[in-house]
């Protein structure tokens, strides 16, 4: 089904060489939920154009001669829109994850890693969410215990729930789509009750402790054989068994 305009993610690459955005543009030309709106090739332009053009995505160099890709990264982290470092250049991975990217992509850019980052924004920003959710006939709203009293809560605003000894903690995107913003309620209902009320693809039960809501999730990590999914705009990890780590991947576009 072709996306409509509204789906449309508009792109800005930033590069100073020529031949790493034509690199760029060979995939990201054939994706038609995607328009590259600018091509720029210094950090300054960049800043400018990002401002201007308000995008949606940008692809980020970060070794240009004058303004790196971190400054401009922080001029405009004012600006919603998500970040793709590309560089040619591994030292830079912590300092890049730092300032909220969401992915990091080594140089030269295998075609299949940047189709999958690709597959994961349009995941993030609901394109592929979507048609999860319409089939998904669950209601809007949780109810939980707390011990003293019964709540009601939003569905969209939960992030995750973890499971710590007898109890059960919420965490909850308080300020809409700003997970940094997490609030928590402590609850005694179990994850098997969170489970059943949350039933839809876009709540996964990862791992015996912990339930996430795939649509506050970003990015796919391992290290030491074990996997993780990172949340939006947090540093939050949350553990994910070996049984689901194929499912997660295949939800995810990954």
């Amino acid at each position: 089904m072709a996306n409509s305009v509204a789906d449309t993610k508009r792109v800005i690459l930033v590069d100073d060489e020529a031949a790493a955005i034509t690199n760029l543009r060979a995939v990201l030309d054939g994706f038609d939920a995607l328009e590259v709106v600018a091509e720029v090739r210094d950090g300054e332009t960049a800043i400018q154009e990002i401002i201007r053009l308000r995008p949606d995505i940008v692809f980020l160099d970060i070794e240009m001669p004058g303004v790196n890709g971190f400054e401009v990264a922080r001029e405009t982290a004012h600006l919603n829109y998500q970040l793709v470092f590309v560089t040619a250049y591994s030292q830079y991975a912590l300092d890049a994850f730092g300032t909220n990217a969401i992915d990091y992509l080594l140089k030269p850019v295998r075609p299949s890693l940047l189709e999958k980052c690709v597959r994961k924004m349009l995941f993030q920003e609901g394109l592929v969410l979507e048609a999860l959710e319409k089939k998904s006939n669950a209601g809007e709203n949780l109810v939980l215990s707390d011990g003293k009293a019964t709540r009601v809560l939003n569905r969209e605003q939960i992030c995750y729930i973890e499971g710590i000894g007898r109890y059960r903690r919420v965490h909850l995107d308080s300020n809409g789509a700003q997970i940094h913003k997490m609030t928590t309620i402590v609850s005694d209902t179990t994850l098997d009750e969170f489970e059943a009320q949350l039933s839809s693809p876009t709540f996964i039960r990862l791992h015996r402790s912990y339930i996430v809501n795939l649509a506050k999730a970003v990015s796919l990590s391992s290290e030491d054989r074990r996997h993780f999914i990172k949340l939006l705009d947090t540093d939050v990890l949350i553990p994910i068994s070996r049984a689901r780590v194929t499912e997660v991947k295949r939800l995810l576009g990954s």
